[in-house]
């Protein structure tokens, strides 16, 4: 077989080269005009806190996350200056976020002297319980609302005369608001489930048994499929870390079940 037998392609084979190619250039299509409609349908007056927090999850992750608060520090301000986001959930995941940082720090930075460990640790408590606080106050005010009724509740917080709205869809933008405060419903108690978690583990390691088992009982009891604290939890008890089976590890359960 010569070299050009090698190259040449056959007519099945190209049939399906063009299929490969046609439905790939379609789902980029596809993508694009639907994340620009999802970037368009997004709250302007805070788009630059939506941003920012984006930015924070992609560097962050280790013991020297907290050297990036200062996206967290811009976050929060944006959010704490635009009416109806200064007490909203949003704000609990920049607290969550600050909090765990300081947690990686005491954990995972050998250099750190045992006062040092400990003063980190204490700094994630002090977080956790601000995100706790937020998150608790926004559970109660916004849990048990129907969909009809949080539209009606941030009407008084989004207006279409607000300059902000100019030349924007801003049905669209309100929609998908109402739509984000539906699914907070399902994520927020998940969220303070981990605050909680990460205050056992503080305590953990502060060799405070007691009160880890209490914060590790309360984060189970709100979300069921914590496996984080579950693991801990067994650890705390003198057990090995928890791991997903492999049925769970395919298939997660639903982020729609607590």
């Amino acid at each position: 077989m010569s070299l050009k037998d090698l190259t040449v392609i056959s007519p099945g084979t190209r049939k399906i080269l063009a299929i490969t190619l046609s439905v790939a250039l379609a789902a980029v299509i596809f993508a694009f005009f639907y994340y620009r409609q999802v970037n368009r349908s997004e709250d302007p007056r805070v788009a630059g806190a939506r941003l920012l927090m984006a930015e924070y999850d992609r560097l962050s992750g280790g013991a020297e996350s907290y050297v990036l608060f200062h996206l967290l520090d811009s976050a929060d301000l944006i959010y704490r200056s635009v009416p109806g986001y200064g007490s909203s959930f949003e704000r609990g995941v920049i607290y969550n976020n600050r909090g765990s940082s300081f947690l990686m720090k005491a954990l995972y930075d050998s250099s750190l002297t045992e006062s040092g460990k400990v003063a980190f640790l204490e700094l994630s408590i002090t977080y956790a319980d601000s995100a706790i606080k937020v998150y608790s106050n926004w559970l109660d005010g916004w849990e048990e609302l129907s969909e009809e009724d949080i539209a009606s509740r941030l009407m008084s917080e989004m207006s279409e005369t607000d300059p902000a709205f100019s030349g924007l869809n801003f049905k669209s933008i309100f929609r998908k608001r109402v739509k984000d405060m539906m699914l907070a419903r399902v994520e927020t108690p998940r969220r303070l489930s981990v605050s909680y978690t990460n205050k056992g583990t503080a305590y953990r390691h502060m060799m405070m048994p007691d009160s880890a088992l209490l914060w590790y009982e309360r984060a189970l009891a709100i979300w069921k499929h914590n496996r984080t604290a579950e693991s801990n939890l067994s650890v705390l008890l003198g057990g090995e870390p928890v791991k997903p089976g492999i049925i769970e590890s395919l298939f997660p359960p639903d982020r729609k079940k607590k």
